[in-house]
């Protein structure tokens, strides 16, 4: 029972800035739930680029939505939502998902350290097959 627990629920290291402050370097992470991710929820990846790989992003748009940023504030179908991780996003017009709704079954991410962060912005959607888990806030010992 041991085992299976930590194998669905495994721990991780951050590695990088794309997340800080919120998580720092070598802080220690763990999966808590597999479920759909909702706004806000730091989920664990595969990235496109590097399907071996594991990013730590934030969830910020969810299927069905249109995002956009304007004047460092998150609007999502155009309507301001309130982005506490966001404080120094630069204004971007995400393409046609600014304007089309994000497709069923994939989700916008960003990293919390914006000027740093390899996420959607540059490498565009992922789908709920790449999320390996939602992460529980707060460092692990």
């Amino acid at each position: 029972m041991f085992r299976a627990y930590h194998w669905a629920y495994p721990k991780y290291f951050v590695s990088g800035e794309s997340m800080f402050p919120t998580y720092k370097e070598e802080e220690v992470i763990q999966i808590i739930s597999h479920g759909k991710p909702k706004r806000f929820d730091v989920v664990v990846l595969r990235p496109p680029e590097n399907p071996k790989g594991r990013y730590l992003k934030r969830v910020i748009g969810l299927p069905g939505e249109r995002i956009n940023y304007r004047g460092g504030k998150l609007f999502v179908n155009e309507q301001m939502v309130n982005d506490p991780f966001g404080k120094e996003t630069e204004d971007f017009n995400w393409g046609k998902f600014s304007i089309d709704p994000i497709p069923e079954g994939y989700y916008f991410i960003l990293g919390d350290n914006r000027s740093v962060s390899q996420d959607s912005r540059h490498f565009g959607l992922i789908t709920r097959r790449q999320i390996l888990g939602i992460v529980q806030e707060g460092i692990i010992k």
